[in-house]
């Protein structure tokens, strides 16, 4: 009898690296929620760094009087041609571009193209201008270590792209002094300079990133248990009005449209009265789990909003697809079939679900999106409950707390 075999198999190189190293990611939808955060978390220091690095960039290329005595010293006069179209074609648009996005709404949607981009190219044009001043007997091969970190450091980038612009920067240096016969050994000294300043900017990085990464699930954990409804297990209404505040100003921003579904229970009083409160609580759940479905995407969110009534607010969504979700949303619960023998409605467990569609403006405030879907909702009760009721034009015409139903009938109907 053979004795059991043993796995004898040794780790790979890629599991060895990722134990040295483990990658810097998060499953999703963590991943899209930090790298939004991120996004944001990064743009105060993107600030105040930018308009430095690129006034002192445009000045130095751009300005006359003693830049322009410098430039003339630097390169030949055969050269001013290609130094001019350097300087004009690829630093001062570059360097607009990055000030544009840096200090725009155009920061959320651009900066992660726009950094590698803009990073990659002003470094390729440096490195140009140094193979044109070998000529003249100087090099800009000081400079060449400072670009290098800057793509790990001024650009807000994360890992990824960061350690992709400055290898290229490093590999566009030694390629064009190869090409251009420049085999000395000052240059292959400067070369081997820049190379080390590529692997600490990439263990710098890697190490302020992991810990922020870190602190930032940390911070998701305890903001988590605050913010989560025990019973149901989605968000409360604390977190719901956190939520709400914060997406309404980025929808501001960003002139995306935004939807909230206010989705009550129908005759849960009776629910409760009928089958009792742990089979109320049990139902609540359930429904919860239910809801939950519709609000996957990273800045959706379901929450509790009090009893028997859930919100789920919805960004950058259009009204055909918000119809799309309530219908799928009253299916997923009828499959639920929770039984209901006290409802007027049907046999099983229902609800009725009022849908407010808005783009936001400045000056308006988010009680207006939950008011006009509150009058959603009265709206689908009032035509037999078990429906939705979507609301978008009326928001034009809607004056915030001067509701246009009467709200005392509208919670005698809701018992």
């Amino acid at each position: 009898m053979k004795p059991p075999s043993r796995n004898t198999s040794r780790p790979t190189l890629r599991e060895r690296f990722s134990k040295l190293l483990p990658p810097l990611s998060f499953a999703e939808p963590l991943e899209s929620q930090y790298r939004h955060w991120h996004t944001d978390h990064a743009r105060e220091r993107v600030k105040y760094t930018m308009l430095p690095a690129m006034g002192v960039l445009l000045i130095v290329s751009l300005a006359g009087g003693p830049f322009r005595e410098l430039r003339e010293t630097l390169f030949a006069p055969e050269q001013m041609a290609l130094v001019d179209l350097l300087r004009f074609g690829v630093l001062l648009p570059t360097c607009t571009a990055m000030l544009l996005v840096t200090y725009t709404k155009l920061y959320s949607r651009w900066l992660g193209f726009a950094a590698p981009a803009v990073s990659l190219l002003q470094s390729l044009c440096i490195v140009a201008f140094d193979l044109l001043m070998h000529r003249q007997g100087y090099s800009l091969s000081s400079v060449l270590p400072m670009l290098v970190l800057s793509a790990y450091m001024l650009f807000g980038m994360m890992q990824t792209p960061a350690t992709i612009t400055a290898t290229a920067i490093v590999a566009a240096y030694g390629i064009t002094g190869w090409a251009a016969d420049l085999n000395t050994g000052q240059r292959l000294f400067d070369l081997a300079m820049t190379s080390f300043a590529l692997v600490l900017g990439f263990f710098f990085h890697y190490s302020f990133s992991r810990t922020q990464r870190l602190n930032w699930f940390r911070n998701m954990m305890l903001t988590d248990s605050v913010h989560r409804d025990a019973l149901t297990n989605i968000g409360n209404r604390r977190m719901f009005d956190v939520h709400i505040e914060r997406l309404w100003n980025q929808a501001v921003r960003t002139r995306a449209p935004v939807a909230l579904l206010l989705v009550d229970l129908d005759h849960f009083k009776s629910f409760n009265d009928h089958a009792g409160h742990q089979a109320g609580d049990h139902c609540l759940a359930r429904v919860a789990g239910a809801i939950a479905q519709s609000a996957r995407r990273p800045l959706d969110v379901a929450a509790r909003y009090g009893g028997e009534e859930f919100v789920v607010l919805l960004f950058d969504v259009q009204r055909d697809r918000v119809e799309e979700l309530c219908r799928e949303l009253h299916t997923n619960l009828a499959a639920l079939q929770i039984p209901h023998p006290a409802s007027s409605v049907g046999p099983y467990v229902t609800v009725s679900i009022g849908a407010a569609c808005v783009e936001p403006e400045a000056g308006r405030h988010h009680d207006g999106l939950i008011q006009l879907a509150d009058e959603a909702l009265y709206a689908a009760k009032e035509g037999g409950r078990n429906r939705t009721a979507v609301m978008d034009r009326e928001y034009a015409t809607l004056n915030t707390g001067a509701f246009r139903v009467p709200r005392s009938r509208a919670r005698n109907e809701a018992a």
